[in-house]
């Protein structure tokens, strides 16, 4: 009987070292780290390792994996396993600038700027980035407003000539009474109709493309002027030598336009 009560108080015994211990190998036990990308994917690791550009994870099936990378300008926030949460702020990408006599690099900017995103997003964006970057980023979406214009009045010009060729081409084949006086009459007739109608058409397709460009582009350029004008930054300054002979003196002149 003494036997049994023995055994009996080293299993209890145990029981409660186990119960004491459990919380320790619980708090032991690390919870994944949570990425939250910008393109709303959510991502389950460990993270190994954060920098200034990068953050470097392995998967949480395979501890022994390979290390893999993402960019910081690719992630909203991060939220360990510790429950600290960490948010990184979206940086707008522009064009840099380029010295006089070489030619400009071809201006695009980053992802930024996709047609997904919103416009809230657009202008934490423009608030997040320096006022050299917005005045080249300006300058792009005004480039890009002109172009579409250009392209909107050309393309419904072109098409209301055709149009109206076309509409000549149909009245010269048809006599005082409307009725064609031969068979090669109402062929001509025939072409001059598609002529007109594909003018209607050239004009309404590259009309409203060139005419829409030039509305999105323009209101993005409007955004950034406005954030310019806001910060008390000039839109666009230039510097030009000059020479005054009368006094036998070079000078800069600086123009700021707002």
């Amino acid at each position: 009987m003494k036997v049994i009560l023995s055994l009996l108080k080293i299993q209890l015994l145990a029981i409660l070292c186990l119960l004491l211990l459990n919380p320790v190998f619980a708090q032991n036990v690390r919870k994944p780290d949570i990425l939250f990308l910008r393109n709303e994917t959510k991502l389950e690791v460990r993270i190994q390792e954060v920098d200034d550009t990068v953050v470097k994870y392995k998967k949480l099936s395979d501890d022994e994996g390979p290390l893999f990378t993402v960019k910081k300008s690719e992630i909203a926030s991060i939220h360990y396993g510790n429950g600290e949460v960490e948010t990184f702020e979206a940086v707008l990408e522009v064009p840099s600038y380029y010295a006089p006599g070489q030619s400009a690099p071809q201006a695009r900017p980053a992802a930024p700027l996709q047609a997904s995103g919103s416009r809230n997003q657009f202008l934490e964006e423009i608030r997040a980035s320096s006022a050299d970057n917005l005045r080249a980023t300006y300058k792009y979406y005004k480039g890009k407003s002109k172009t579409g214009l250009v392209m909107g009045i050309a393309g419904t010009s072109v098409g209301m000539i055709l149009s109206g060729v076309g509409a000549g081409i149909i009245a010269g084949s048809m006599d005082a009474n409307g009725n064609f006086a031969s068979y090669a009459d109402e062929q001509r007739a025939i072409r001059g109709a598609w002529l007109m109608l594909g003018g209607f058409a050239g004009a309404a397709t590259f009309g409203t493309v060139g005419f829409i460009k030039a509305g999105k582009n323009g209101s993005k350029a409007g955004k950034i002027r406005r954030e310019l004008i806001h910060r008390g930054e000039p839109i666009a300054f230039r510097i030009s030598p000059g020479f005054n002979p009368a006094t036998q003196a070079g000078y800069l002149t600086l123009n700021i336009r707002f």
